[in-house]
């Protein structure tokens, strides 16, 4: 048992504490307070001595979870920390109760509570959390606001990003399923990652961007070069009749031109031999108005026929590219935070593959994270498979998936991210 001093030395502790304490027998009945609890509690200190928690809670029917939980405390002997809702004079307070024991030498004599007023800290905290679901709303309409504006400068690229969106929250939702990806606290960043990918094709040149044929408007160029070329040497070859046999022969080979220029300018691919034969059509000279010869094609018209795979130049390969560079810059600026401080990272890598043969920094599979290589594989099967773009037919699923499990054995993309994709059927 305490002496008087340590008794003294006790009550001065306990009264000076800045949180409310409650000292309760095992019976229940309370032993010692201190002011703190009182002001808290709304009770004086002559209502509290020597009173069981059940009957003070018979007077009050408004704090039943306040009481009910000391009351658990005190008859289960157990320690508990919790936060509950308490009412005075009309106000709602928050309270945090934490029990331990006091001990007479070897045994447990009676249960001491502390009672702290944590009001303001989860008001803050309440206001905290409706800031951030503000935050959530606003980056929701910052998305569909930027999705919107690329909506309507390209239609086909706004469909790809909400089908990619939508085989993402597919497959996530069967990773869960499958046990696959339990307790997934990255779902909602990683979603935003998708929508906002290619909102760096917002500052890339629409006649870049949406370019459907090789020479694009141009070919309606070089379609009326041949032709004022062929009427020019009709018009030579009436005024030289000598002259007509060469000018039939020059017709017939600008008329072979045009048609191989037509059938190129829509090619997807094109070989070594119709490379050669680009080269050759180059270098016919056409009469102009002028009575001068020009080029059938201009160097920048040579290159686009020529290029082997998809319609744009090396220079507008470039600046295509350089809509990941934008999108990080661009991402960059809103100051991405806490969970979602990755989220300008994810999106602008969506071009890198795990060879480092990727862009726009050719790193490697050690710093490529999953959340891009599923949505590297994501992009590239919708791009595959879309059937809204200008320039290139639709390819059927099964031959799409053919492709990328190539490129697995190019060591470009993930496996296991490509047959989990293949298997979760969220493409369908």
């Amino acid at each position: 048992m305490m002496g008087n001093s340590d008794n003294v030395i006790y009550a001065n502790v306990v009264e000076e504490m800045s949180d409310g304490v409650l000292i309760i027998g095992f019976d229940g009945k309370i032993r010692s307070e201190n002011a703190v609890v009182s002001e808290i509690l709304g009770f004086s200190k002559e209502s509290l001595y020597g009173r069981t928690i059940a009957s003070i809670m018979q007077e009050d029917d408004k704090n039943d979870e306040f009481f009910r939980c000391i009351i658990d405390a005190v008859y289960t002997k157990k320690k508990i920390k919790e936060t509950v809702p308490y009412y005075i004079n009309g106000d709602r307070k928050f309270l945090r109760i934490v029990t331990s024991f006091l001990r007479d030498t070897k045994d447990d004599v009676a249960l001491i509570t502390l009672i702290g007023d944590i009001t303001e800290l989860v008001d803050l905290n309440r206001k905290n959390q409706e800031l951030n679901e503000k935050l959530i709303s606003f980056l929701d309409n910052f998305v569909n606001i930027m999705i919107s504006a690329i909506d309507e400068r390209t239609p086909y690229n706004a469909t790809h990003t909400k089908k990619m969106a939508g085989y993402a929250v597919k497959y996530l939702d069967w990773l869960s399923r499958e046990g696959r990806l339990e307790n997934y606290e990255y779902r909602n960043p990683f979603l935003a990652s998708v929508w906002l990918h290619d909102i760096g094709k917002l500052v890339i040149p629409s006649e870049i961007m949406d370019k459907p044929t090789r020479l694009a408007e141009r070919e309606s160029v070089v379609l009326g070069r041949i032709e004022l070329a062929t009427v020019c040497e009709k018009l030579k070859a009436v005024q030289s009749p000598e002259y007509a046999e060469e000018a039939q022969i020059r017709i017939e080979k600008l008329k072979a031109a045009a048609e191989l220029v037509k059938i190129v300018n829509k090619s997807g691919y094109v070989d070594e031999a119709t490379r050669q034969k680009i080269e050759e059509i180059s270098k016919i000279e056409c009469l102009n108005s002028a009575g001068e010869s020009v080029p059938l094609l201009d160097p920048y018209e040579k290159e686009a026929l020529s290029v082997r795979k998809g319609t744009l130049t090396d220079d507008e390969r470039l600046v295509m590219e350089s809509h990941v560079k934008k999108t990080y810059d661009m991402l960059t600026q809103l100051h991405f935070e806490g969970i979602y401080d990755q989220v300008p990272k994810w999106a602008s890598s969506h071009h890198e593959y795990l060879d480092g043969s990727g862009y726009p920094d050719r790193i490697k599979a050690k710093d490529i994270p999953w959340e891009v290589r599923v949505l590297t594989v994501i992009d590239i099967y919708d791009a595959l498979t879309a059937e809204d773009r200008p320039y290139k037919p639709p390819m059927p699923p099964e031959r799409a998936f053919g492709i990328l499990r190539d490129m697995v054995k190019e060591g470009k993309l993930d496996s296991e991210v490509v047959e989990s994709f293949c298997e979760s059927e969220a493409w369908k």
